[in-house]
Formats: C-alpha cells, sequence, structure tokens
C-alpha cells in the first residue's frame, strides 16, 4: 500500500513539475534542507549540488536557459520503505528551442526520500543531444 501511495504522490508532483513556469517549486519544498542534487554529464546543466537554495536555483537557471520545456512522466517504480525509500523516474523531455527546432530527450531520475523528504536527487538525460541542444540556444540568443 505504501508503495501505491508513493507513486500517486510521484505522478500528481510530475504532472505539475513538468509543465513548467516555475512549478518546480513543489519539488524544491519536497526536499530536505541539505538535499544532494545531481544531474550527470559534462555539460553547462551539469551539476553537483548541496541544499535546498542551490537545488531551486539550478531549477530557475534551467527555466532560463530553456523554457517551455515540459517534461512527461512515462513511468515510475517504488521500493523501500518510508524511512529509506528510493523512486525511480523515467521522463520524456520535449520542447521548442530558440532557433524553433524540436527538443526531445529522455532522461532518469533516481531519487532517495527518507520520512517523507527527498533527501538525494540524480537526473541521467541523453548529454549529447542536452549539449547540442544548449549551444543552439546560446546561437539563438546571441542574434
Amino acid at each position: 500500500m505504501y508503495h501505491a501511495i508513493v507513486r500517486s504522490k510521484v505522478r500528481k508532483m510530475w504532472r505539475t513539475v513538468g509543465s513548467g513556469d516555475g512549478a518546480y517549486r513543489q519539488a524544491v519544498e519536497l526536499a530536505s534542507p541539505d538535499v544532494h542534487f545531481r544531474f550527470v554529464g559534462d555539460t553547462p546543466m551539469g551539476a553537483d549540488l548541496h541544499g535546498r537554495a542551490a537545488f531551486a536555483d539550478w531549477f530557475e537557471r534551467f527555466q532560463r536557459v530553456f523554457p517551455g520545456l515540459r517534461l512527461t512522466l512515462t513511468d515510475v517504480v517504488v521500493k523501500g520503505w518510508p524511512w529509506n525509500t528510493t523512486v525511480v523516474t523515467r521522463l520524456r523531455v520535449r520542447g521548442r528551442l530558440a532557433d524553433g527546432s524540436a527538443y526531445e530527450n529522455e532522461a532518469f531520475q533516481w531519487v532517495r526520500i527518507r520520512w517523507g523528504r527527498m533527501v538525494e536527487d540524480t537526473v541521467l538525460e541523453d548529454t549529447l543531444r542536452l549539449n547540442e541542444a544548449y549551444r543552439r540556444q546560446e546561437l539563438a540568443n546571441a542574434t
């Protein structure tokens, strides 16, 4: 029963967070004060951060760089107990870049939750596609 409740809450949160426009604040509110966030990859969006403020700052930067990008939850797996829960999500990333081209990618997220607070969030996205999209954004915004 616990896993079904967590899956339902994760789906509901991603419907909100994935819509963009500052909706990430819900995820930040669920984070522990010392949350460890990693966005894996050697790209300008790569991150290895600690703390809720740094987590929020990364999301704000992401939305500035990629306005209008939408993340859609396609699958969620939950295991563990309230004191040590693991949530794995699969996400579809879509949107239009500043040059008008379409952006599509896929991401996986590994989250650890303790007593209802996210303590660790690791995101893996195809960094080659992401880096190309970042470069396109820079070029389009420079003209």
